[in-house]
């Protein structure tokens, strides 16, 4: 039956039957099923436009505090609060790992052990919010291109130097080659010392 004007209508599909009849398929979806599915997609996805949309909570540094028990675990990392919880028996490096940095900012931590792309976008991780004071750090994030389905952000991809909570392979460098300039002053002075 089909109504013209219509953007969904039905359509009969058949197929041969092992007789070498005409039967009807039920494999083949119908045109209202598809447009329906179809629908569904649209919700979804403006669904998840507004989300994206819609501002993080704020998570002061007193509530991120209050989460560092076992059952329980928050983390900042970048300006973004997690609950890491369910992700805890799951940690490669063990629990203790995380609990040690429970209830508080952990982004030197957590750059200093080298996540991949794949720990960051750790879906048993759910993003909570965004640390008070670090709203236009994560502004910036979104602005470089970041979104909350990527996880947690990656500073150095996105451009972000070292700075306050912001860690990372960038500011691990700044200090080996600190060590380093040091080392070669030092070498350098006692050589002019023993001449």
């Amino acid at each position: 039956s089909s109504r013209l004007g219509s953007k969904c209508f039905s359509l009969h599909f058949f197929v041969y039957s092992s007789l070498g009849a005409l039967a009807p398929c039920s494999e083949t979806p119908t045109r209202p099923a598809r447009c329906a599915a179809a629908g569904r997609r649209r919700r979804r996805r403006r669904a998840r436009e507004e989300e994206e949309e819609m501002p993080l909570r704020t998570v002061t540094e007193s509530e991120l505090a209050q989460h560092r028990s076992g059952e329980d675990i928050w983390i900042a990392v970048h300006g973004l609060v997690w609950d890491v919880t369910r992700f805890l028996p799951d940690h490669p490096g063990g629990p203790e790992v995380v609990e040690a940095v429970a209830g508080k900012e952990a982004s030197n931590e957590f750059e200093d052990a080298l996540h991949s792309a794949a720990a960051r976008r750790e879906k048993t991780m759910k993003l909570v919010g965004v640390l008070e004071g670090c709203e236009a750090q994560v502004e910036g994030w979104r602005a470089k291109g970041w979104s909350e389905d990527q996880g947690i952000p990656d500073v150095d991809s996105l451009g972000g130097g070292s700075g306050a909570g912001m860690g990372g392979m960038s500011s691990t460098i700044t200090v080996v080659a600190g060590v380093v300039a040091l080392s070669a002053v030092a070498v350098a002075f006692m050589m002019m010392r023993r001449k």
